[in-house]
């Protein structure tokens, strides 16, 4: 009997050993993973700037954005001031905005490449992306192109968006 608990000591001891080393390789690779995607914006023009949230990204000629670890990849996002909610007064007549902002979040959605453009509760116009998977240089290049691309449309629908916007 002392053999057969003495056998499954030595995998339960195994197993946490593995769980350990692969934990430790996977915190590793995704700190590695950080540190490249950070290498890759600075050699594309951006200055990146950790935070506790994850890092903050800007461009002199681009749109600055938030860039979030996720599980299994990352997340950009960007967010500009709006008008905050309209009170229940105002309600009617914000009604034909309300139509009118949704129209254009579904236009600028329309010709989006991987962004998705919204409105949050608090009035911001918010631009949000994802890509999934362990970095590779391509598929981040191309990733980032895409973002660069829907950065765009929105700047090319400022004038329709103004009267929403702080």
């Amino acid at each position: 009997m002392a053999t057969r608990h003495g056998f499954v000591f030595s995998i339960w001891l195994i197993a946490s050993v593995l769980l350990l080393v692969c934990s430790g390789s996977a915190f590793a690779n995704k700190e590695q993973a950080k540190e490249q995607i950070i290498e890759h914006l600075e050699f594309l023009g951006y200055e990146c700037d950790p935070m506790n949230q994850g890092v903050k990204v800007t461009h002199p000629s681009k749109i600055g954005f938030l860039l979030v670890p996720l599980k299994d990849g990352i997340m950009v996002q960007s967010a500009f001031a709006g008008i905050e909610s309209q009170s229940s007064s105002e309600a009617h007549d914000a009604m034909d905005n309300d139509l009118s902002q949704l129209s254009l979040i579904n236009d600028l959605n329309r010709h989006a490449s991987v962004s998705r453009f919204f409105w949050a509760d608090t009035g911001e116009l918010v631009i949000r992306a994802s890509i999934l998977g362990s970095y590779d240089k391509r598929r981040f290049s191309t990733f980032m192109q895409a973002w660069e691309k829907d950065g765009h449309t929105l700047g090319q629908n400022y004038e329709n968006l103004r009267p929403y916007l702080k």
